[in-house]
């Protein structure tokens, strides 16, 4: 008996025909799938950030930007724009060779956890800042922005991350409250070591834009002090969502509340053919499938089927009496449950009914044979 080949088979079949290799009929050599059953895992680099951790972590760094761009503006008194580049996790290794060799460095504590994070500003944007500061507007042509920076220079900057950490205790105050404190600045990253080289981070890449020069600000949290605090903001980005959904409502209501609905109510309905309904004249009647002693009618809003009411009369005018709700989802689940049930009945029919010719058939090609 032919043997069916797999769809796996198939392709692999087809990857050496087009290939232009031959197949060997006479081979016993099974062909095997060449598709992976397996997923690549870095044990190195163990993922221990989930997806809606990674988007709460987003959300609250994002809500974060549109104050400080507001007092960076203010500060500058320029035009700025901060976006949030990119959220990443890596090794605090991968972190020291992802940032220039000289750039601007502050290590801060974040109590009452242990530990340590670190903030780094490219030097694109902090000499910008800095000429900002000074006044002088942009930064000299001639000016080398691979060196390290100034004492000078470095004080002047600090109003800046001074400012900074403000808005990141205000972001975090929404979670938990974290005292952030500017513990060590420095301008080598081989310099500063937080943890070891190979802990887990996460990376908060921000993209700077001032007069149209761009740089990049980095927030290094080590996850090992993180950690405990990634659930907390996923519940409160969670609740906040909920609450901002339920606090719209009244006004979704306000706003609706004055369109037009068209209201109708169907006291009887009935099916004529179409030569029935050619065939009409006046003073013939209409039978409809409606029991004479039942009063419920289908109420209609904007053409949908909502509700059961009871006709009637109120201030010599007609009226309906709403009574009950129409679930369409429900009666559509029960219409599809009834067809289900009706094909396996109607398969068990065909079922039985083969079976019992086979039978039949069988018992006449016995009877047959016996006869001869």
């Amino acid at each position: 008996m032919a043997e069916f080949l797999s769809q796996d088979e198939i392709d692999a079949l087809l990857d050496i025909a087009e290939a232009g290799e031959e197949i060997d009929p006479d081979s016993e050599e099974q062909i095997i799938s060449k598709e992976k059953n397996y997923s690549i895992y870095d044990f190195k680099k163990p993922n221990r950030i989930s997806n809606e951790q990674f988007k709460a972590f987003s959300t609250l760094h994002d809500k974060m930007l549109r104050d400080l761009i507001t007092d960076l503006s203010a500060m500058l008194r320029k035009v700025v724009d901060i976006k949030l580049y990119s959220i990443e996790q890596m090794t605090y290794g991968e972190f020291i060779l992802s940032i220039p060799q000289l750039t601007s460095l502050n290590t801060l504590s974040i109590k009452p956890l242990d530990g340590r994070i670190v903030v780094e500003c490219n030097p694109g944007i902090s000499h910008k800042i800095i000429a900002e500061l000074l006044g002088s507007g942009a930064v000299a042509a001639n000016d080398n922005l691979d060196r390290e920076l100034t004492e000078i220079e470095v004080n002047i900057f600090e109003h800046f991350y001074k400012m900074f950490v403000k808005h990141m205790y205000r972001a975090w105050e929404e979670v938990t409250t974290l005292n952030f404190k500017i513990e060590s600045r420095d301008t080598n990253a081989n310099a500063i070591q937080i943890i070891s080289d190979h802990e887990i981070v996460l990376l908060v890449v921000l993209e700077i834009t001032i007069d149209e020069e761009s740089g990049f600000l980095s927030i290094c949290y080590p996850i090992a002090y993180i950690e405990p605090l990634l659930n907390k903001i996923v519940e409160k980005m969670f609740n906040e969502g909920k609450n901002k959904k339920a606090s719209r409502k009244p006004d979704i209501t306000t706003l609706i509340s004055g369109a037009k609905m068209k209201v109708e109510a169907i006291m009887a309905e009935t099916e004529l053919t179409a030569g029935d309904l050619l065939k009409l004249k006046p003073e013939d009647i209409i039978v409809f499938n409606k029991n004479a002693t039942s009063s419920a009618s289908k109420i209609y809003i904007n053409g949908t089927e909502k509700f059961l009411g009871v006709s009637g009369i109120s201030n010599n005018r007609k009226a309906i009496q709403m009574q009950t709700n129409i679930d369409h989802e429900k009666q559509e689940t029960l219409e599809i449950l009834r067809n289900m049930r009706e094909e396996r009945i109607k398969r068990s029919e065909e079922s039985n009914a083969n079976i019992k010719r086979l039978l039949k058939e069988r018992n006449e090609a016995s009877s047959a044979r016996s006869h001869s």
